[in-house]
């Protein structure tokens, strides 16, 4: 939850730039004709993605928060001279909410040695944000992010012990599982290893629809394209940890 200032007029009905905190802008649309310099109470529904800026809400969620806060918000709001954050999410319930988490562990209990690296996380951290992944039977995926969309290529040059079809339903399985662990969302495009069997493709569409069913947001697989390409399209309100990485650099 922040407070912002209209900053310019956006050539739609009610729509708005808010600069927000740290002369970062916002998109909001609202319900009211808003003037430009006026104060607005909002929460960011969506983050600001590439080129795109962070898309606002003005509407209070109604279990979010006790009256006491809500009260301390409105008092707040109405003395601030310029933007800034009033209230940031519990990041625990935030990750709990984005990514299906069985355990949390933290370092608030002492202990000898460091938790992070005594359960793995480095290595697991590592995955996460590599662009290059190997399964151990050799198969390779390269995940880049290009302007408009996710690209994912399957690579067997380190598989060459497999079949076509073995490749191609482990690089699915894998794809699942990278797409859910680095966040990925939006239109997402995969170039297995090529195939003129039609049989085989839909082998594959099948088990990478089986394999996103585990997947808690919602992931669409829309088949093969005439090129030969699979496209996913997956729902998403946050960056993947590839951009939130890059953004602390």
């Amino acid at each position: 939850m922040l407070v912002g200032r209209i900053k310019a007029i956006a050539p739609l009905p009610n729509a708005y730039f808010v600069t927000l905190p740290e002369h970062q802008v916002g998109f909001l649309q609202s319900s009211k004709k808003l003037e430009i310099g006026a104060k607005v109470l909002a929460f960011v529904s969506k983050e600001a993605h590439g080129k795109k800026y962070a898309k606002l809400t003005t509407t209070l969620p109604a279990s979010s928060f006790s009256d006491e806060q809500k009260k301390l918000f409105k008092e707040a709001f109405t003395h601030a001279a310029k933007p800034l954050v009033l209230f940031i999410p519990d990041i625990i319930k935030e990750l709990q909410a984005t990514y299906d988490i069985g355990e949390i562990i933290t370092d608030d209990i002492p202990c000898k040695t460091d938790t992070f690296t005594s359960e793995g996380l480095p290595d697991v951290l590592s995955d996460a944000l590599s662009p290059i992944i190997t399964t151990k039977e050799g198969v390779r995926l390269f995940i880049e992010k290009t302007e408009a969309f996710w690209a994912i290529d399957v690579d067997s040059s380190a598989a060459s012990a497999l079949t076509l079809t073995e490749i191609n339903l482990i690089a699915a399985k894998e794809i699942a599982r990278q797409i859910r662990l680095k966040n990925l969302s939006g239109q997402i495009v995969i170039d297995f290893i090529s195939s003129t069997q039609n049989r085989l493709k839909g082998e594959v569409v099948t088990a990478l629809k089986q394999a996103v069913k585990a997947d808690p947001t919602a992931t669409f697989v829309a088949g093969v394209t005439p090129l030969g390409h699979v496209e996913v399209v997956r729902r998403g309100k946050h960056r993947s940890l590839m951009e939130c990485a890059k953004s602390l650099k």
